[in-house]
């Protein structure tokens, strides 16, 4: 499987709501890096970090309140990069963040995600 179609179908999985289907394509000793001063801010290790990190922002919005749109996908040898907005309805008004999520690909499996977001300040008020 190529890094596009990894990357394709992970973003088909979860678009879908099918988690397992998503959470499968992660290595099990992935590493994620979590820029920012929020409390999930920093370097994580392992599959079962980066589920817990998307299941607890996940918990903090009701089916359909969080939109994804990829704006453009870079893909190299062993590298995917997702160019996003997302935004997120809940209580208040509507918070919409762009980044970039920069994927590393090894064995068919995500194995590094870092993210780079455009203005962090918004990310970690969003986050607390």
């Amino acid at each position: 499987m190529t890094p596009h179609e990894l990357m394709t179908d992970y973003l088909a999985a979860a678009h879908a709501g099918d988690w397992d289907a998503a959470f499968g394509l992660l290595a099990d000793d992935l590493v994620l890096r979590i820029p920012g001063r929020s409390p999930q801010a920093g370097l994580h290790h392992g599959k079962a970090a980066a589920i817990d990190y998307i299941a607890t922002i996940r918990a903090r919005y009701g089916p359909g309140q969080i939109e994804l749109e990829v704006i453009d996908m870079l893909v190299g040898n062993e590298r995917v990069v997702l160019l996003v907005e997302e935004r997120f309805r809940g209580d208040g008004l509507p918070v919409t963040i762009r980044r970039a999520n920069v994927y590393r690909i090894a064995g068919g499996r995500i194995t590094e995600v870092t993210i780079y977001e455009a203005d962090q300040y918004v990310v970690d008020e969003l986050l607390h």
